[in-house]
């Protein structure tokens, strides 16, 4: 149960009883878009929102799990707007500050460390996977999907300060009114998401939209292979699929995404052996020959190379 918080007691610190990706997934099952408030203070972690409306779905969400690596299958939109942050994110790093606006990708593995003692405040907008489908149709910039979706980090930018304190106001006008009136809540946190990924992901690309954006056959043929439950014989079968020479697929995609089919599709392997390993019973040399790889040191070599970590050390922290 999500409890409210009084104004006139210092917030406390969240239950560890649920993995906050868990949790967060199931949040969103109920509301599909959501603003998180949340305070970094004394080595606690705190999330200040209140939702009386889903009181009797005993969902309570923790903040604890954000020091920890983790991964979902939802989008959210960070905004630190008081104090500085590390973010370690599929193997990189970034030290944020005040203003810095961060587009978590679904299965970036992430996660959000304080740099020093000061008390930090970040708001997270989430955003489930199918309403960020409807929300890139609905802007129909082929610039904002690819930068969005093939980016090998999640996309960031620094907003000057008085559009970062109008952002943060925004955020935590959709926060208070999610706890009075989630129906209101709703459409305002859908109609900030668009405006920031129009505003921020097309804006860079502008410039160079004819020659960053791939042809229709291709999107479409990366469209399909994303959605393959299988990846046995891969590469043939993309270059199957591509119906056209091997040497011109691959050019073509070093020239829209800067990479080659097999490195797409070995990020695509990847990213579904992060989610076999959260399995208690998965053992990872099972991991790598369900997925294809020819050797298990190949798969460490890779799994550690996007996330940072070996595959046994990600089983750990996950399990």
């Amino acid at each position: 149960m999500i409890k409210k918080r009084s104004r006139k007691k210092a917030p406390q610190a969240v239950s560890k009883e649920v993995p906050l990706n868990v949790q967060q997934e199931e949040f969103l099952q109920h509301t599909q878009t959501a603003v998180l408030l949340y305070m970094f203070q004394d080595g606690e972690v705190y999330v200040v929102n209140s939702f009386p409306h889903l009181k009797g779905e005993k969902i309570l969400l923790s903040g604890e799990e954000a020091l920890h690596f983790h991964l979902h299958e939802f989008a959210e939109i960070l905004l630190l707007g008081k104090g500085s942050l590390l973010h370690e994110v599929n193997g990189g790093h970034h030290i944020l500050s005040p203003g810095a606006l961060v587009f978590v990708r679904p299965y970036d593995l992430h996660r959000l460390l304080p740099v020093n003692s000061a008390r930090v405040v970040f708001a997270s907008l989430m955003i489930s996977s199918a309403v960020i489908q409807d929300l890139l149709a609905y802007l129909a910039a082929p610039a904002i999907s690819n930068r969005f979706n093939t980016a090998p980090e999640a996309p960031y930018v620094q907003l000057p300060v008085e559009e970062a304190r109008n952002l943060m106001l925004q955020m935590e006008s959709i926060s208070t009114e999610q706890a009075v009136n989630p129906d209101n809540s709703t459409p305002m946190a859908r109609a900030l998401a668009a405006q920031l990924f129009a505003n921020h992901l097309g804006r860079s690309e502008v410039a160079h939209q004819e020659n960053q954006v791939p042809p229709v056959w291709l999107s479409t043929l990366r469209d399909e292979v994303e959605g393959w439950t299988s990846f046995k014989d891969a590469v043939q079968r993309i270059h199957d699929r591509s119906r056209c020479h091997p040497s011109h697929l691959c050019k073509t995609f070093r020239k829209y995404y800067n990479e080659t089919p097999t490195d797409f599709l070995n990020r695509l392997r990847i990213r579904k052996s992060a989610r076999l390993l959260c399995e208690p019973d998965t053992k990872v040399v099972s991991v790598a020959m369900e997925l294809g790889f020819d050797s298990v040191s190949h798969f460490h070599h890779l799994f550690k190379r996007y996330f940072g970590v070996t595959p046994a050390e990600y089983r750990r922290a996950m399990v």
